[in-house]
C-alpha cells in the first residue's frame, strides 16, 4: 500500500502545510492497514507478510514523495511526523534517494540539498521499535535521524504494543536522549 494517494507530495496539500505551518501546527501521517488487502490478493498469506511490508512501505513512499516534491523547500517551519513504521528502514531508504538525487537532480527542481539533509529534519515515531535488530543498528539509526527528532509511540492499546521500557532499556541512550524521546521532543512539536 502506498497510502495517501496521492501521495503527500503532491500540490493538491498545499493548502493544508500552507495552514498547518501559519498556525505553527505539525503535520502527523501515521501509515495505517487500509491497504493491506492488497497484499493479500497479491498472495502474501500470513499477517506476519502484510504487516511487515504494508506499514514500512506507506511510510517510505510518503517520505520520499515529500521530499522530492520540496515540501520542506515550501514550508520551511513546518513539522512532518511520520509514525508507525519504526526506524530501522531509514538509513538505506536515505542512502537510496541520495544515490538517485545525485543521478537525476533535474527532476527534483525544487530541493536545494541531498534529500537526506531534509529527512533528517523529519520526526519518526518510534513504535514499533526494532529492540530485536542489533543496538549498532539502532545506534546507527539514532545517529543519523538524531534523538531530537525521535518520538515515543506506543500503538497501545494493540496487543503488540512499545512500553516505555522500550526506550528505557536502550543502551546506547543517556538519560537526556530518553527523557525526548518519551515526552521532551513531542512537546516541542506539539508547542505543549
Amino acid at each position: 500500500t502506498a497510502g495517501a494517494s496521492p501521495p503527500l507530495g503532491n500540490r493538491k496539500y498545499d493548502p493544508i502545510y500552507e495552514r498547518c505551518e501559519d498556525m505553527d501546527l505539525p503535520v502527523v501521517y501515521h501509515t495505517g492497514g487500509s491497504g493491506l488487502d492488497e497484499y493479500v490478493r497479491a498472495g502474501y498469506q500470513e499477517m506476519i507478510e502484510t504487516h511487515t511490508l504494508g506499514f514500512l512501505e506507506s511510510n517510505m513512499s510518503q517520505i520520499v514523495s515529500v521530499a522530492c516534491q520540496g515540501v520542506p523547500e515550501k514550508y520551511p517551519d513546518l513539522d512532518i511526523v511520520f509514525m508507525e513504521s519504526g526506524v530501522t528502514y531509514i538509513p538505506g531508504l536515505v542512502s537510496r534517494l541520495d544515490e538517485e538525487y545525485l543521478k537525476r537532480p533535474e527532476e527534483t527542481p525544487l530541493l536545494d540539498t541531498r534529500p537526506s539533509e531534509y529527512i533528517t529534519d523529519f520526526y519518526f515515531g518510534t513504535q514499533p521499535l526494532e529492540i530485536s535488530a542489533r543496538n549498532d543498528l539502532l545506534e546507527l539509526c539514532f545517529d543519523m535521524i538524531g534523538t531530537d527528532q525521535l518520538l515515543y509511540a506506543s500503538d497501545y492499546p494493540h496487543w503488540d504494543f512499545d512500553s516505555p521500557s522500550v526506550i528505557n532499556d536502550l543502551p546506547m541512550l543517556d538519560d537526556d536522549d530518553r527523557r525526548a524521546i518519551l515526552a521532551g521532543n513531542a512537546m516541542e512539536v506539539f508547542g505543549v
